[in-house]
């Protein structure tokens, strides 16, 4: 059993999965952890497996048989590889800060509570992103689909969601957090079990950190630690709720997770913050 596991999805996104891979490899260089990493591809043809293979024969690499979506192309990774915590890593992450893997061990490990714990991510810009939630609400989804969003009296529900109402310098337990960097304590996933593949993309991670909260683990947002995301809404790349759902199609996932995530949890009424 290895100290961390990583595992990092890739489709068709070879070269910000090699920068992702070159700024790992210099956050655990010194670190006193044994990492084990494993690289998932969801069939993307283009070349990042032979690359790995050659230049990190270390890296675990398993390719599945087509693009089978976020939950089905992570969980071969978390299956294979046996630690005491997991880092589910987006490809378009960067480590800009020494030691990241190493803080979120300690800070793991002296809080035995914590089911997931999630660094702050930032833009490629430096700002803030909106990475910790609250549950979503079915009017809130609404509302974010909507041109009702530019108006004070509906956005404000917007932001509560997003929790532009809490103090982001500090840590503390949220609902749920972004699934591009989830440190996940090995105990708890196993009793928690792996992510819902019922999901193709989208509220995967809001489902997961809700059964974590269902089980008695707690999920913590440390914005003493970091990471850079370059991160881009593709559901969003067509504004609107109608015309999405006819030339987007990640729009189209988007609303299909939307609908089995509210119609799973429709008995369960629960708000943590």
């Amino acid at each position: 059993m290895v100290n961390v596991a990583v595992v990092i999805l890739n489709y068709k996104m070879r070269a910000l999965v090699e920068e992702c891979l070159a700024t790992l490899f210099r956050d655990i260089e010194g670190s006193g952890l044994t990492v084990s990493i494993a690289l998932t591809d969801n069939k993307s043809d283009d070349g990042l497996i032979e690359w790995v293979k050659e230049k990190y024969p270390q890296i675990l690499t398993i390719v599945n048989d087509g693009n089978v979506g976020f939950a089905r192309g992570v969980n071969p990774g978390l299956r294979m590889l046996d630690a005491e915590y997991y880092f589910v890593l987006n490809p378009d992450t960067q480590f800009v800060n020494p030691s990241t893997i190493r803080q979120l061990y300690d800070w793991m490990e002296n809080n035995p509570k914590v089911g997931v714990s999630s660094p702050k991510l930032l833009n490629a810009d430096g700002s803030l992103q909106y990475s910790c939630h609250r549950f979503p609400s079915l009017t809130v989804q609404l509302i974010r689909r909507s041109p009702l969003a530019k108006y004070r009296f509906f956005a404000q529900y917007v932001d509560k969601f997003l929790l532009k109402d809490i103090d982001r310098t500090l840590q503390r337990p949220v609902d749920w957090v972004q699934g591009s960097a989830l440190f996940i304590r090995g105990t708890a996933m196993k009793q928690v079990g792996l992510l819902d593949e019922r999901f193709w993309m989208y509220f995967e991670d809001t489902d997961w950190c809700r059964r974590f909260w269902k089980a008695g683990w707690l999920i913590y947002y440390l914005p003493q630690i970091s990471l850079l995301h370059v991160h881009g809404r593709g559901s969003a790349k067509v504004p609107g709720m109608i015309m999405p759902i006819f030339k987007n199609k990640l729009a189209r996932e988007h609303l299909k997770s939307w609908a089995l995530y509210f119609w799973k949890w429709r008995h369960e009424r629960i708000t943590l913050l």
